[in-house]
């Protein structure tokens, strides 16, 4: 039996899903961990990450993308909900507001769009910050403090929601990986990261906002190629894969294939 597509949202305090080339793709589960949902990753294909809070109060978010802050873009390992700890930066979701992160923050007015690449040219690995995270996309939400009231005056949103950001890094500059040749040496490993893609205007300001000690939520995804979804066994294996078990059972599909050559 093969696990079954999940829906595409997770997360009840603060919803989380993935958009890849600007559809929700699906999120798939697996018997083995009941704690993380996997999704598909496309070589070279644009993501974003949608969150919605679906409480009355405002919710502070702190994301990590291949074990890096995607505002700081400092290594960050997210305690699990109910344990104490200090986040780094974070997002801030007003009530019932929703926001879509769409890379790694470079200033208050832009990012980096996060891109599906082969993890050897992913931005962590680039950067020297490759660590045990390659391939995860962690999302911890914390409660207010002193909650107060929700303003009456909103600030003007994009058709996808406002964001708030509580700190950003100072800007960069490199050359787009995906201009960039490979570096010397690298061979291709099959497995995916998160490249440091185009500029594109994402316009956030600074607010207060003091967390509580431990996170009320938290949410695990993990992406994978095709092939790699397919060897952890979330996507079925197709029965030409397995050649040995095929000869095991005498099965050759039924019918006379044309030769090769």
């Amino acid at each position: 039996a093969h696990p079954y597509p999940a829906p595409h949202v997770a997360g009840s305090l603060v919803s989380v899903s993935v958009e890849v080339d600007g559809a929700a793709v699906p999120l798939y589960t697996s018997r083995d961990h009941a704690d993380r949902l996997y999704l598909e990753a496309r070589k070279g294909a644009a993501y974003s990450i949608r969150l919605a809070n679906r409480s009355h109060e405002r919710v502070a978010v702190a994301v990590t993308v291949d074990g890096l802050n995607v505002i700081s873009a400092q290594r960050e390992t997210l305690a699990p909900a109910g344990v104490a700890a200090r986040p780094g930066r974070m997002y801030v979701l007003d009530p019932w507001s929703d926001t879509v992160i769409r890379g790694w923050r470079t200033s208050l007015e832009e990012v980096r769009r996060f891109t599906f690449v082969d993890e050897q040219r992913s931005y962590a690995t680039r950067s020297g910050k490759a660590n045990a995270q390659m391939g995860w996309i962690e999302v911890a939400a914390y409660r207010e403090r002193h909650p107060r009231p929700a303003p009456v005056v909103r600030a003007p949103r994009e058709s996808d929601g406002d964001r708030e950001a509580a700190g950003a890094p100072a800007a960069r500059d490199e050359a787009k990986s995906k201009a960039e040749p490979a570096a010397p040496g690298a061979r291709a490993q099959g497995f995916p990261g998160t490249g440091w893609g185009d500029r594109t205007a994402d316009p956030v300001v600074v607010v207060d906002f003091e967390p509580q000690a431990y996170a009320a939520e938290r949410v695990t995804l993990r992406y994978e190629y095709a092939s790699g979804l397919r060897a952890l066994g979330i996507f079925p294996t197709p029965r030409h894969a397995d050649r040995l078990q095929q000869r095991e059972r005498g099965d050759g599909g039924g019918f006379a294939p044309p030769p090769r050559w």
